[in-house]
């Protein structure tokens, strides 16, 4: 007689069949309600009571998801065979369900044959102590209770006193267009009570600053009152501030101490010095409406010849959109190539460059970026410091100090 068992057991065990694999069952969105609701449960189990509104992440979603459960009768049905606390008890029942899906009777018949398996006799002296065989040990427990410690996450709330700050703020927005102000990449070290930063492109001032403590990663943090111009507040940890600031933010520096005429005085010119040429800024008299309509779009070139005569065909001409144009400023630049400047301050505004077609060219050398913005940028360049420019703050940002 053939022993089935054995000889099955020899086919699978054939090498030809090594890579066979049971597939998955794929999830459905049964299965997704079932665990949401699993998940409920064990929420009840633990805190004595349903999950409510509030400003907690976890417990709201699960708030939610109860909520959409309780309004669809058809998914209370479908969850009522897990509700071992009750849950449910309060809804209608008279409606009629779906059928229950067959894999649902397997899996009530398999949870009755294990509990028939453990209540057998053979079991009962088995002595069960504080470290079962299915409890995770002490330091693994307390590894995952500290993955579960999420970090305090400060909601922004309405600022009840923001008439206090709003003066502030408009400022500082007057002193980063005037040049009093100025946008510098973020570091820790800048962050202080009283300091100005610029976060996802919002001002926030902090007003608050706690005694400094490290954190339980042995950082040193603290909590804040940070202010934001749109009239919002937070008591944001110190080290989220920075981990954000890091990510998009900037800090606002003070440099109303730079005197007016620093370039007058350190870049004299005297006998020595060889021009090697002008760098200008024109603006274009276009009638074109889809010129005209451009607020702040300025040409920024260079020429070894007189700007007049470069200019006098300009009306002709693509790379001046064929219009004429005015001079709003001219530098003239010594000691070092015009050319090498004029790539220096493309480079810086390349996102800004204007994107128009004249006459079948691309002219190049046009950018929207505010004036005062391009006087900034040629100081520090002059200066040889490292910079940056935002489009969405139409500010330069300082690299390097």
């Amino acid at each position: 007689m053939i022993n089935w068992d054995e000889e099955l057991e020899k086919i699978f065990a054939d090498p030809l069949l090594a890579d066979v694999t049971v597939p998955q069952k794929k999830i459905t969105s049964s299965d997704r309600l079932i665990a949401g609701f699993q998940h409920i449960v064990e929420f009840v189990e633990t805190h004595n009571r349903l999950p409510q509104k509030c400003d907690d992440t976890e417990e709201r979603t699960l708030f939610n998801q109860l909520q959409g459960i309780l309004k669809d009768q058809k998914k209370i049905e479908r969850c009522k065979p897990y509700d071992t606390k009750g849950i449910l008890d309060e809804t209608d029942s008279h409606i009629v369900s779906e059928p229950m899906p067959a894999y649902g009777n397997i899996l009530t018949a398999e949870e009755t044959q294990l509990a028939d398996i453990f209540n057998d006799p053979l079991f009962a002296d088995v002595s069960v102590d504080d470290n079962r065989l299915f409890d995770l040990p002490d330091y693994m427990q307390h590894k995952l209770n500290e993955r579960k410690e999420a970090d305090y996450v400060a909601q922004r709330v309405k600022c009840e006193d923001f008439n206090r700050y709003e003066a502030g703020f408009k400022a500082i927005h007057a002193g980063l267009k005037s040049g009093k102000y100025r946008l510098i990449k973020f570091k820790e070290a800048h962050i202080a009570k009283e300091r100005y930063f610029v976060e996802d492109g919002i001002l926030v001032y902090i007003a608050g600053l706690d005694p400094i403590e490290k954190n339980r990663h042995g950082k040193k943090d603290s909590r804040t009152r940070c202010i934001y111009e749109n009239g919002m507040e937070s008591g944001i940890y110190m080290q989220t501030l920075c981990k954000n600031l890091y990510r998009s933010g900037y800090t606002v520096q003070d440099v109303s101490d730079v005197e007016e005429n620093y370039l007058d005085k350190k870049f004299s010119i005297n006998t020595k010095d060889v021009e090697s040429g002008i760098i200008y800024v024109l603006r274009s008299l276009s009638k074109d409406p889809e010129i005209a309509s451009i607020p702040n779009l300025y040409k920024i070139g260079f020429t070894t010849t007189p700007l007049e005569a470069r200019i006098a065909n300009a009306k002709n001409e693509p790379t001046y959109l064929c219009a004429g144009v005015k001079v709003v400023a001219t530098w003239r630049v010594y000691n070092v190539k015009s050319s090498t400047f004029e790539a220096l301050m493309h480079k810086l505004f390349a996102d800004v460059q204007l994107q128009v077609v004249i006459d079948g060219k691309k002219p190049k050398e046009w950018f929207i970026v505010p004036f005062g913005v391009i006087e900034q940028a040629v100081m520090y360049i002059i200066n040889g410091k490292s910079i940056a420019y935002d489009k969405n703050m139409q500010q330069l940002i300082v690299l390097a100090e």
